[in-house]
């Protein structure tokens, strides 16, 4: 069993080497790293050789989607990721520690997940819960949330998550195995940005794929919330994001994403 992880860089250059993440991860012999650089920055390629991250350059800006398709393909086609080996989408503003790296490895060792999301928090201190699990949203939820700070779809965690419901989990630190990756064609490249955890979980939960949650492995979250910026580019992928996910057709697989990658492999 391998662990393939994926960062994708939208100018986080600098949050990615002063958090260190990749420098503590690249430790452990069963973690393969791959860094995609959407706007290229020399440091970065520095600090990934450095530290044995596979570092690739991109040469055109992509969205959230199709960069982390594009690593399960580079994983899959140049670096021998196999079926029962685990591809991690995890964010450049995460912060994971020795412990619970350690705690993740050995989980994924005895376990058979399909989709896991681990336990996020914002602060070091581990006191401030990240909402990186939910429940579904309707149109109106993403209104309310936005203009009211609405929290109908927020959950308390710590209180455990309710069988008879179906969650959601954001993809700043998923777990997927890597044949489920694939079968469900990875992330959908109709979102540029944002909503595309949602429409991922929605269609590995319809294919038979629930979402686990690991209490145990924890990490930091130090999210930057751009969407939140009103009227800037994030705030408007996030808008163009929601009307798909809420009005467009839902499909147990993304048909239009992974499989262009890989047909570019193949050939």
């Amino acid at each position: 069993m391998r662990i393939f992880i994926s960062i994708v860089s939208h100018r986080h250059h600098d949050v990615i080497i002063n958090l260190g993440t990749i420098k503590t991860l690249s430790k452990y012999d069963e973690i393969t790293i791959v860094c995609r650089d959407n706007d290229p920055v020399g440091k970065l390629k520095k600090y990934c050789d450095k530290y044995g991250a596979h570092y690739i350059a991109n040469s055109h800006e992509q969205g959230f989607s199709a960069n982390n398709n594009a690593n399960y393909m580079h994983c899959k086609f140049e670096l021998g990721m196999e079926e029962d080996d685990y591809f991690i989408l995890l964010n450049p503003d995460v912060f994971i520690t020795k412990p619970n790296i350690l705690t993740l490895i050995e989980r994924l060792k005895k376990a058979t997940t399909c989709l896991g999301v681990a336990n996020l928090y914002l602060d070091r201190e581990e006191m401030v819960q990240d909402d990186n699990i939910r429940l579904y949203p309707k149109f109106f939820s993403f209104i309310k949330t936005y203009l009211l700070n609405d929290r109908s779809t927020m959950i308390n965690r710590r209180k455990g998550l309710s069988p008879d419901k179906e969650y959601w989990a954001s993809c700043a630190f998923m777990v997927v195995k890597a044949d489920v990756y694939n079968q469900l064609n990875g992330l959908d490249e109709r979102y540029y940005m944002y909503c595309e955890d949602i429409d991922f979980s929605f269609r590995a939960n319809k294919a038979g794929f629930p979402l686990e949650y690991f209490e145990d492995v924890k990490a930091v979250h130090f999210r930057h919330c751009s969407s939140k910026q009103f009227l800037s580019k994030f705030f408007f992928w996030h808008v163009q994001s929601v009307f798909k996910y809420s009005f467009g057709k839902k499909q147990e697989s993304a048909s239009n994403s992974s499989l262009e990658y890989q047909n570019r492999y193949k050939k």
